[in-house]
């Protein structure tokens, strides 16, 4: 099981395999590049460990990811802004199921990663600033 040990955060392959899961369900766009999403959210993981980081970084909140995004506003397109909220939430939502241990296989880690996404409503959030 080495991308789902619940001893660590999921791997960029899990967070990515997500990303496909939202894509797949029509909450982010095909062409989005999710990889600078998840780069941000796991920059300070060498610094703070595993499971620290998830606490310290200011990032890992909703605060953290608008101002985060906010930084990329100039681009203008509301779609990928969005996007990128998305993905981000949904970083942070994995990796807290994935800590709870209570999944099968990784097929029913993205369903209950999923299901735990919607039912926050975080597949109808929108970046605005």
């Amino acid at each position: 099981m080495e991308d789902s040990d619940v001893t660590h955060l999921p791997t960029r392959r899990v967070h990515l395999k997500f990303d496909e899961y939202l894509r797949e369900h029509g909450v982010i766009c095909e062409n989005t590049n999710t990889s600078a999403v998840h780069e941000r959210m796991d920059r300070d993981l060498q610094t703070h460990g595993h499971w620290n980081h998830r606490y310290v970084d200011y990032y890992h909140d909703i605060d953290g990811i608008r101002a985060w995004v906010k930084k990329w506003s100039h681009l203008g397109y509301q779609e990928t802004l969005t996007d990128f909220v998305r993905v981000a939430l949904g970083h942070l939502v994995l990796d807290e199921i994935q800590s709870q241990g209570k999944w099968e296989d990784k097929d029913d880690l993205m369903k209950r990663a999923y299901r735990s996404f919607v039912m926050r409503g975080f597949d109808r959030c929108y970046f605005r600033e």
